[in-house]
C-alpha cells in the first residue's frame, strides 16, 4: 500500500522552504545597510527561525505544532506588517500631497528605493498558513463523552 505525503503537510514544508528562500534575498537586499540599520535583520532572523522551526513542524505533526505553527503565521503577519509601514511611511507623505493638495503624482515613488512586495510576501504566507492550518487541521481535539 502507498502512502502519500497529507497536503498539509507539503504546504508547511513548502511555507518553510519559502520563509528560507525569503531569507536569503531579503539578506541579499538589505546586505549593504546590515551594520547601520540594526532593525533590517529582523525579517532575516525570522525567515531563518521559522523556515527551521517549519521543516521541524513538518516532521512532527501534532497538538503542539498546530499552534506553533498559527503562533508563527501569525507572527507572519506582523513582521510583513512591519516591514510594509517602514518601507513606505515615507511615501506617505507623497500620496497625501497627490490625494488632498492636488500636487501632480509622481510615478517614481512606485518604482524606485524600498520594494512594494517584499514586505507583503511574509503577510500573503502567513494568511496561507493560516487558511491552512483552518481548514485543513492536522490536530483536532477529540471529545469523549463520559457516561455517569
Amino acid at each position: 500500500m502507498k502512502k502519500y505525503i497529507s497536503f498539509n503537510r507539503l504546504v508547511v514544508f513548502l511555507i518553510a522552504v519559502g520563509y528560507l528562500i525569503l531569507a536569503w534575498e531579503i539578506y541579499l537586499q538589505h546586505y549593504d545597510q546590515l551594520n547601520e540599520k540594526k532593525i533590517m535583520w529582523v525579517p532575516i532572523v525570522f525567515g531563518l527561525v521559522s523556515g527551521f522551526l517549519g521543516i521541524l513542524i513538518t516532521m512532527s505533526f501534532q497538538r503542539v505544532s498546530y499552534y506553533l505553527f498559527v503562533f508563527l503565521m501569525s507572527v507572519s503577519i506582523c513582521v510583513g506588517g512591519l516591514g510594509i509601514f517602514l518601507h513606505n511611511r515615507w511615501r506617505g507623505v507623497r500620496f497625501r500631497d497627490f490625494l488632498l493638495y492636488g500636487k501632480p503624482f509622481d510615478f517614481e515613488i512606485l518604482t524606485t528605493y524600498t520594494p512594494l512586495l517584499a514586505p507583503s510576501a511574509f503577510v500573503a504566507i502567513g494568511i496561507l498558513g493560516i487558511m491552512v492550518a483552518y481548514y485543513f487541521p492536522w490536530y483536532e481535539k477529540k471529545i469523549e463523552d463520559k457516561q455517569s
